[in-house]
């Protein structure tokens, strides 16, 4: 049953209640006729970063840059829930569409005819959720037996992917310490892997990997090391790995580290986002979050590591690799946020397996992914101004802030230009310090940071990177728009999709940055990333907005 129309801000089209369609409204999803291109064959979306690379990349190019214009909305699902923010990426393999709602909802569909298959819904107890920014869940993993969802109260749940009847579940965590999960799991080895949320809640980060066909704990890696595992006072780097002055004053923290020798157990050290894979190197890449608390440095002395890192680990035993520590000593919340993708750099000459990563300081860092040998930094996406320069009692303006430069947005890579495609923000942020004690559900920064100027001359960037040399080949800068929070989809066609905070999904020509198409999904913003599959000989482009799940394909 399909219950959603999308919408033209000048000609609205709903679907009517009971899931008839509004007579001015968009075709059904099972009622279209032949498309007016070339038909292809079924193509899926089997993850959540499209696969293991995480590079939001499909080979499809039916959809292209010369009649991307012709591009209608389709029916595909309305949530009929409220207007929390939406950030899931739905997943398309085979026989079922597979996407999440807010507080954990799986919604299963065939993806031929947009007919709901099941639905779970996870007993929470909504009103004793610890949550930094609110209920979203940004996906699962599947494979061919089961759906595998992290929920918000920090259990991993496996789901029978024909019934949506619980197979197994594990409690992971204790939610009221500040625990909980909000991106979509990975699949790897035979494992179900996944990374806490919580940073700012004085935790303690891991990754966890499980057994996929019994629930039993495979590995846990601790993302901030005991004494015992090395510490996290790391070589008290005075800059960061390209350079830059942190401006610490490392004596007193030396003098301080026996004080806060005991620190690291609330240390921080989320893992915001699905991590990447390379099963050739049996690696999995995690993007490390912030230390605890985020602004008050003074309790903290050290590197703390491996906060704001990108590591690498062994996907049989968890074993670290390498790291890769971005921001020592972090007190800007610039963790790892953005999820890394793993692609092919130029160096001198030579191709080298990279990893790539947005960061919210405002730059992409590219590592060589089989030691995380520095490779290269990019151009800045964003103005920066006072970086690294630590928070006052008075305040002090510092850009990017908070929110970035890349935040969590998902970045796509694009192996037709060799281009990585970013979404950044300029939203400069007054970084105040207030100390403050832990308190357990509580949040823990040890200062303010709050928006400077009233948001006045923030906006949003779409920048199209060369990850081999740094570059900046195009910037698409929109001055009344700030926080681009959904993320960017790459195709075949040589487009980019991206969403937008005005609720619009966007087509710009992935060569030129050229605008060719934009549509109002009938939403007051977008805060999912893009993604494109195809069934009946049609390619569709969907994205998750507020309330329901809107698909686009050829006229």
């Amino acid at each position: 049953m399909l219950t959603f129309g999308c919408m033209r801000r000048e000609r609205p089209a709903i679907c009517a209640a009971g899931g008839e369609l509004a007579s001015s409204g968009p075709a059904r999803i099972d009622s279209l006729p032949a498309p007016g291109a070339a038909a292809v064959p079924d193509v899926d979306w089997p993850t959540y970063g499209g696969n293991d690379a995480g590079q939001r990349y499909s080979l499809l190019a039916q959809i292209d840059s010369g009649n991307v214009r012709r591009l209608v909305p389709v029916c595909l699902h309305r949530a009929q829930v409220g207007l929390e923010t939406q950030q899931s990426t739905p997943v398309v393999d085979g026989d079922a569409l597979l996407y999440t709602l807010p507080y954990d909802v799986v919604v299963a569909m065939d993806p031929r005819t947009g007919r709901e298959l099941w639905r779970y819904t996870p007993r929470l107890a909504r009103d004793s959720l610890v949550l930094c920014c609110g209920p979203h869940n940004r996906g699962v993993a599947v494979d061919g037996a089961r759906v595998y969802l992290a929920t918000l109260d920090a259990r991993l749940v496996a789901l029978d992917r024909r019934t949506g009847a619980v197979a197994w579940e594990v409690r992971v965590a204790e939610p009221m310490k500040g625990y909980s999960f909000t991106a979509a799991p990975l699949l790897a080895d035979g494992k179900v892997i996944l990374g806490t949320a919580g940073g700012e809640f004085g935790i303690r980060g891991w990754v966890d990997a499980y057994d996929a066909g019994t629930g039993q704990r495979a590995w846990r890696f601790y993302t901030v090391p005991s004494p015992d595992e090395g510490g996290w006072w790391g070589r008290w780097a005075a800059t960061t790995p390209d350079g830059e002055d942190l401006h610490r004053d490392l004596a007193r923290e030396r003098a301080d580290s026996a004080r806060y020798a005991d620190a690291w157990r609330t240390g921080g050290g989320p893992v915001w986002m699905t991590p990447a894979f390379d099963a050739a190197l049996g690696l999995v890449f995690i993007g490390i979050g912030n230390p605890a608390p985020d602004i008050d440095e003074s309790k903290r002395p050290g590197d703390n590591l491996y906060t704001s890192s990108i590591a690498a680990l062994d996907v049989r035993t968890g074993a670290l690799k390498w790291y890769h520590q971005l921001v020592p000593h972090d007190r800007w919340d610039y963790d790892a946020a953005n999820p890394v993708v793993l692609l092919d750099a130029t160096v001198n000459g030579a191709t080298v397996p990279a990893i790539a990563h947005a960061g919210k300081a405002g730059w992409v860092h590219v590592l060589d992914r089989r030691d995380g040998r520095r490779l290269v930094r990019t151009e800045a996406l964003v103005p920066q101004k006072n970086l690294f320069m630590s928070a006052t009692a008075e305040g002090i303006e510092v850009a990017p802030g908070g929110h970035g430069g890349a935040n969590w947005a998902p970045s796509a890579y694009s192996p037709r230009t060799r281009l990585m495609y970013v979404l950044a923000n300029h939203e400069p942020s007054v970084f105040k310090l207030v100390p403050a004690p832990l308190s357990q559900g509580a949040q823990w920064f040890g200062g303010e940071m709050t928006v400077a100027n009233r948001g006045r001359g923030a906006f949003g960037r779409l920048n199209a990177v060369d990850p081999s040399t740094g570059k900046i080949r195009w910037q698409l800068t929109e001055k009344n728009l700030k926080n681009y929070s959904g993320g960017t989809l790459a195709t075949a066609g040589d487009l980019v999709f991206f969403g937008d905070a005005d609720g619009y999904l966007n087509a710009v020509d992935a060569r030129s940055g050229a605008r060719l198409w934009r549509h109002w999904t009938g939403r007051p913003s977008i805060d999912a990333a893009p993604m494109t599959f195809s069934r009946g000989g049609r390619q569709y482009v969907a994205i998750a907005t507020q309330g329901a799940l809107v698909a686009f394909t050829l006229r």
